[in-house]
């Protein structure tokens, strides 16, 4: 499995960037899910139709969009993801839209949970995506802002990110990573 995170400064370029994982995934004949808040779904299904003229509506039965917000709201008990019913959740929803097709997944599930000012329930979240990956294979980019990791009293936190990584991309803080 590839687990990559990918740290964005700004919505054009996030979406340029999940437009590319998702187009590379679609003309390879893999499912694409899409786990994003419902601004970004709709920045990304506009991008998509512009780079996949005449090829969207042949793939469009393999990309499958689900709100952050609510795909959380399966799975979170009393503020923190439940184990077991993410492994079931998640799992089943791979499974069923799937089959045996290879599979991307671009995720910010993570990001909500960040913002709402849960960044250890997050980071426990990347860990259950590596425990699931060891049970179903697929590639799966995570995206976070840059923002959410600024400030001293962070840098603990975007370590703890990246460790649960395979591959790192973006920006954090002005810098590259």
């Amino acid at each position: 499995m590839n687990h990559a995170v990918y740290f964005y400064e700004d919505d054009t370029f996030l979406i340029d960037n999940v437009a590319s994982f998702a187009k590379e995934g679609l003309e390879g004949q893999e499912t694409v899910i899409i786990v994003a808040t419902e601004q970004h779904r709709g920045d990304l299904r506009n991008k998509l139709t512009e780079d996949l003229v005449g090829l969207w509506a042949a793939t469009a039965g393999n990309y499958v969009t689900l709100d952050a917000s609510e795909t959380l709201d399966l799975f979170m008990r009393n503020g923190w993801p439940d184990e077991e019913l993410f492994l079931k959740v998640v799992g089943q929803i791979i499974h069923s839209v799937g089959g045996n097709k290879p599979v991307r997944i671009y995720g910010e599930m993570v990001a909500v949970l960040w913002a709402e000012g849960n960044a250890l329930a997050a980071i426990h979240l990347e860990r259950l995506w590596n425990k699931l990956a060891s049970r179903r294979n697929f590639t799966l980019l995570c995206g976070y802002p840059s923002s959410s990791f600024q400030g001293q009293d962070m840098d603990f936190a975007f370590e703890d990110v990246c460790a649960c990584h395979s591959q790192i991309k973006g920006v954090k803080s002005n810098a590259r990573v």
